[in-house]
């Protein structure tokens, strides 16, 4: 056990508690008694950590590094703050020079609106849709400010030359909550109050926080260089004893680990333990298990946060344990929504205001945002698309599903409504569709009538596995691990594409099935296109597996003659359990034993001999493929159940975004980055690729620093000069590697967090995005200078690093190998050159129709087998495909539904809200989602409700295969599709108890408008209906 040392006799704690979580608490418990509360942590790392769990605590908390966050201390706001122990001892701005960084707002102040806007200009806010923190945005007198450090929105509104209103809200995840109106704010600077070495008047943190009531916590902080110089300047504070009675009552709290390692345990602890709050993340599994086992006293609270650890408080008066899915994710899993290949693409790709978008009725239009209309007594929310000749679409909001973002050639032609112009391209789109999905289909058959080996996943040792990971899974990396396994316990040989960005976890990915693997005593093969990187991987696998007995070797160019013919020697005879290299792999004297798995790093770097080797395994062996840059190729064979594909979104914690600054060739810049990289002890990247002048620039930097040292490196090395130099400066030989594109891939520089690229307007978007990816993989932040001499750029050059820095966030190479298509024409997305038609109609379109005939055609040839052996007739075949055709229910009634704004931060979070619930198609994802929007909403408005509601009606009719629910003229009208049978319309009739529908034809039965009180009533009685077909999957929301 470890105990919390809290000293009483100052103003200063000291503490070693077990986790993150348990020392939230204990904050959480201060802040009831202190005014500000400021926790001074190891690194940057943590303090991320921490916020992210104080969010789920619903506690804002602040980091003293802007001029924002010091502005709520100066005027002794509440609050809880963060720093690092080296801003104790930087210079700041003096307590004068800050309160002039400060604006304060109260109400019946005399100022203008357009003066206001100024001041936030020069303050540093910026301008936009409010989809990021520094920002303002301007509706008639209303300026909405998001600020910068805290997740705080203000709404401060103006009558003529004074200022009215002021209004604060708290954000959480996107979503406004806790809003209230005050008299007073402050608003400060967005700009860093360290590093003014160059002001007179400058003063220290201590100093400043030593004449305002702060409460100051040192966390963990015993082992680091700081220590004893924080303690003995803290300890020079007053002796003001501002310690209240809560913290009095826990200063001698205990926290001890648990260390559950079965549901038997589990189970057992909590028999005994009456104070019990679980923490996790898939509530409604914990629900079951609760009530299964008759168990009581248990609070359950879900949440997102992924880095909970389970502590057990133990003091006079309490006992409580708090259990989080570290114990809980080794018995439970969360069963996640399952999206095909053109959703995720869809969810990936932001919809913004101004942007392409596909209506797939009505073709190409720019998104003008969402508005709301008023019908009488009914508000109801649209997309507003504008197409040819100004004529505008307004699509209800629960038809969001029937919009995607357009990406094909840039600047596309808009689409008439009045024409057939969008009927004709769909028409031939289609054509196009079936061909490629036939030959996809054809290519494919030989692999998929292949006998593999069917794995067995020993849970038990691939869990001890797991745990030896140094690190936290991220959800992504659990559900493609867990993918992975399902795919290998198959008897068909796996073939699955993992695509995530650099550093996002892909290889730890593989590692889990190569340990799979040697489980099942075969040997796997880990195939790189770089020297460097197969010794990268080399040295990464005999870290991780050093524990677990397997033998592993390298085959590479660079190993001696001796080395090369024992590794064979020893893969034949089956003494290799995996055996890493390049394409000296795939050479014919090389023999296995039993070879059971194939991880490919980057399969499309391969040169086409080497490609066709690949693919003459592909039909043996399990194959896990891995892109950290999904060229369109990759995309091909990642469709539908043809290629099984896995994309890691989220980032490790703890990774930050890589700023990317474009710039002219300036060697000021240059010397003040690489100055601004060795003073905190870091080495540099420069990447020129032309190998011809490479030692001009060697010479260039040495000027600049003639103290340092540079190496040189490029293609055109001796292998293993090339080798040796990498080597080198990854062991900090060398301060600057000078080098062409052979560090693009894979290799790993934690101490390399700034990176040059010259010329980089000859890059591609993707290559640029992997180049960058080399740095910023630590703690550290990584920049990243674009560079470029000409003046005379082409547009799509220009274009090319105006993306680059647009989509500089952790997770963007996805959209930027879209982005990229769009930049080129996007011609060759699948391997097979079309005719347009995917420029035409938009790639996400275009794929989502080759997904629909790839599954037509599979359903009609698994028909047509089970025709040929008797178990159907054609007839019965037919009725199939017709009931395997999805629907996608459309509902024009005049009910007020919509999810008001003030849930949201900005309108971008709300379209993208409002996009993921549309693709969802079940109703065990729409309760979830609608579980998950209730944690941080208690109270649902009736709009909300009714919103729900409608799509809870949506997913239903479409069961019934119901196509539209309208109303027309007098009556409540169900159109069904076309070719429905007369016993489908039977059954439904059967439910309709009171006898209230009447049939027009087989297609289309009507009911009086008069018959209910309003369209609402309408609603709730088809929903009646369905519920006694459906009843046991029903939703029902409290209103």
């Amino acid at each position: 056990m470890q105990k919390l040392n809290i000293s009483l006799q100052n103003k200063t704690s000291y503490i070693n508690s077990l986790n993150l979580f348990s020392r939230s608490l204990l904050f959480k418990e201060v802040l009831y008694d202190k005014k500000s509360l400021l926790v001074i942590c190891e690194n940057e790392k943590i303090i991320s950590e921490y916020k992210k769990i104080l969010n789920f605590l619903n506690i804002n908390s602040g980091i003293l590094e802007k001029y924002n966050d010091f502005a709520n201390l100066f005027y002794n706001m509440k609050g809880l703050y963060f720093c690092i122990p080296e801003y104790i001892q930087n210079s700041i701005y003096g307590r004068k020079n800050i309160k002039n960084t400060f604006f304060e707002l109260y109400i019946g102040q005399d100022i203008k609106l357009e003066h206001f806007i100024e001041i936030l200009n020069d303050l540093g806010y910026k301008f936009s849709s409010l989809s990021s923190p520094g920002t303002y945005k301007k509706n008639g007198d209303l300026i909405i400010v998001f600020s910068f450090c805290s997740n705080y929105q203000f709404k401060i509104s103006f009558w003529g030359d004074k200022l009215d209103e002021i209004y604060i809200s708290e954000i959480f995840s996107g979503l406004v909550r806790n809003t209230s109106k005050v008299d007073k704010i402050y608003l400060g600077s967005v700009h860093n109050v360290f590093d003014n070495k160059k002001t007179k008047n400058t003063t220290s943190l201590l100093d400043f926080l030593s004449s305002t009531e702060v409460y100051t916590i040192l966390d963990n902080l015993d082992f680091t260089p700081y220590y004893d110089n924080i303690v003995s300047k803290l300890n020079n504070f007053s002796s003001l004893d501002f310690v209240g009675n809560k913290l009095l009552k826990i200063k001698d709290l205990g926290f001890d680990s648990l260390n559950i390692d079965n549901i038997h345990e589990l189970k057992n602890f909590l028999s005994k333990t009456k104070n019990i709050y679980l923490i996790t993340k898939s509530k409604k599994v914990v629900d079951n298990f609760v009530e299964f086992n008759n168990l009581s006293g248990i609070n359950i609270i879900e949440t997102k946060l992924s880095n909970l650890k389970s502590f057990f408080i133990k003091s006079s008066d309490k006992k409580i344990a708090f259990i989080c899915d570290d114990i809980i994710g080794k018995v439970f899993v969360k069963k996640r929504i399952k999206k095909n290949i053109s959703v995720d693409i869809d969810l990936l790709l932001k919809i913004n205001p101004g942007d392409y978008i596909v209506h797939i009725d009505h073709g190409v239009g720019i998104f003008n945002g969402i508005i709301k209309k008023t019908l009488g007594l009914v508000q109801k929310e649209y997309i507003e698309i504008l197409y040819k000749d100004n004529d505008k679409l307004f699509v209800p909001i629960i038809e969001i599903s029937r919009v995607n973002k357009y990406v094909g050639v840039e600047n596309p032609k808009l689409t008439g409504l009045n024409t057939k112009q969008w009927e004709n391209k769909i028409k031939r789109a289609s054509i196009d569709a079936q061909k490629i999905a036939e030959e996809l289909l054809e290519l494919h058959s030989k692999r998929k009538i292949s006998k593999g080996f069917s794995f067995i996943i020993d849970s038990k040792k691939v869990s001890e596995f797991q745990s030896s990971f140094p690190y936290n899974y991220t959800e992504d990396q659990m559900e493609s691990i867990n993918n992975v396994f399902i795919d290998m316990e198959k008897d068909i040989p796996m073939d699955r594409l993992i695509i995530g960005d650099v550093g996002f976890g892909k290889t730890e990915i593989a590692f889990n099935a190569i340990f799979t693997s040697f489980l099942n005593k075969k040997q796997s093969i880990m195939i790189s296109p770089l020297v460097v990187l197969a010794y990268e991987h080399y040295e990464k696998a005999i870290s991780r597996f050093r524990q677990f007995g397997m033998n592993i070797a390298i085959l590479t160019r660079l190993e001696s003659t001796k080395n090369i013919n024992s590794t064979i020697k020893r893969l034949k005879s089956g003494e290799v359990d995996l055996l890493i290299g390049t394409h000296r792999l795939l050479s014919k004297d090389i023999i296995y034993k039993d070879l059971g798995l194939m991880v490919i790093d980057e399969e499309h770097k391969f040169g086409v001999n080497d490609k066709e080797k690949i693919k003459k395994l592909k039909s043996k062996v399990d194959i896990l493929s891995m892109s950290a840059t999904p060229i369109p190729r990759s995309l091909n064979m990642a469709i539908s159940s043809l290629r099984s594909m896995s994309i890691i979104k989220n980032p490790p914690f703890g990774r930050k975004p890589i700023e990317t600054i474009v710039s002219k060739f300036n060697e000021n810049i240059i010397s003040q980055a690489c100055e601004k990289e060795f003073s905190r002890g870091g080495q540099v990247f420069f990447v020129h690729n032309r190998v011809s002048n490479i030692e001009h620039f060697k010479k260039l930097l040495l000027n600049l620093f003639p103290e340092k040292r540079v190496i040189v490196t490029h293609g055109q090395l001796p292998g293993e000069q090339l080798e040796k130099r990498i080597i080198d400066f990854k062991n900090k030989k060398y301060d600057v590697l000078l080098s062409t594109t052979v560090i693009e891939n894979g290799i790993d520089f934690p101490n390399v967090n700034t990176i040059f690229i010259n010329d980089a307007y000859r890059f591609g978007i993707s290559q640029i995005h992997q180049l960058r990816g080399r740095v910023g993989r630590s703690e550290k932040k990584g920049y990243c200078y674009l560079l470029y001499k000409s003046s005379s750029m082409k547009t799509d050059s220009i274009q090319r690093l105006k993306t680059i820095v647009n989509y500089s966030y952790l997770g963007a190479g996805f959209e930027l190998a879209m982005k990229d298509l769009e930049i080129r024409g996007g011609g060759d997305i699948l391997g097979i050159r079309q005719s347009g038609q995917n420029s035409d109609i938009g790639i996400n379109l275009y794929l989502k129709m080759i997904e629909d005939k790839i599954e037509e055609l599979k359903t009609k040839k698994s028909l047509q087998e089970d025709i040929i052996s008797g178990k159907i007739n054609s007839t019965q075949a037919q009725e199939k495909i017709e009931n395997s055709k999805k629907i996608n229910t459309s509902i024009d009634l005049n009910i007020s539904a919509f999810i008001p704004g003030e849930y949201f931060s900005s309108e971008l979070d709300k379209i993208n809200f409002y996009r993921e619930i549309e693709l969802i198609d079940s109703l065990e994802d729409l309760k979830s989602i609608i579980e998950d929007f209730k944690i941080l909403n208690n109270n649902f408005s009736l709009e909300t409700n009714n919103f729900f509601e409608l799509l809870e009606l949506k997913l239903k009719a479409q069961e019934f295969k119901i196509k539209s629910i309208k109303r027309v003229l007098n009556n409540y009208q169900l159109d069904f599709i076309e070719n429905l049978k007369i016993e489908q319309l039977k059954k439904f009739l059967d439910l309709d108890k009171e006898v209230k529908f009447s049939v027009i034809k087989v297609s289309r039965i009507r009911t009086p408008v008069k018959s209910f009180k309003n369209e609402l009533d309408f609603a709730h009685y088809l929903l009646k209906i369905f519920d006694k077909k459906i009843g046991n999957r029903k939703i029902r929301l409290k209103k």
